[in-house]
Formats: structure tokens, sequence, C-alpha cells
């Protein structure tokens, strides 16, 4: 299995940032279209549905960017701790 680096989980999160904006868009437009053919309730389910999916998108691409980062101070602890570790070693000797 492949290791997922940070670079890769930022752009996860700009991908789901983008499929924010794009089920918003086609909710609207949806939406819209019901409520130009009176069905008014049906264009409120799509609006809300449409708030929904955007939600939870912006959710999991801020969770995927937290993440990211702590796998960066992950990687900046491991490469300090391996710096210390270097130095400990040669003060012994």
């Amino acid at each position: 299995m492949a290791t997922i680096t940070p670079r890769d989980l930022a752009a996860a999160a700009r991908v789901a940032d983008g499929l924010v904006y794009g089920a918003g868009l086609a909710g609207v437009v949806a939406g819209g279209l019901l409520l130009r053919d009176g069905q008014t309730s049906w264009a409120v389910v799509s609006w809300a549905l449409t708030f929904t999916a955007g939600a939870g998108l912006r959710l999991a691409a801020a969770a995927v960017r937290a993440l990211a980062q702590l796998l960066l101070q992950q990687e900046k602890m491991n490469a300090d701790i391996q710096h210390l570790a270097g130095e400990s070693g040669r003060w012994h000797h």
C-alpha cells in the first residue's frame, strides 16, 4: 500500500473544495428549475440536500487539511528525533 503524503492530502482537500462549488451550483440550478416549474417543495428539498452535501464536503476538506498538518508535524518531529539521536551518539563515544 502506498504511503499517503501531506501533499496528497492537500490535493484531496482542494478536490473536495471544488466539489463543494460544483454541488452548490448544481443544487441552485436544480432548485431554480424546480421552482420555475411550480414545484416549490421539491426546490426547497433540492436546496437543503445541496447545502447538506456541501457542508459535509467542506467538513471533510477541513478534516483532511488538519490531518495533513498533523503528518507534517510528525515528519518534523521524526527528523528532530533522528537529529538528536545522532548528536547524543557522538557525545557518548
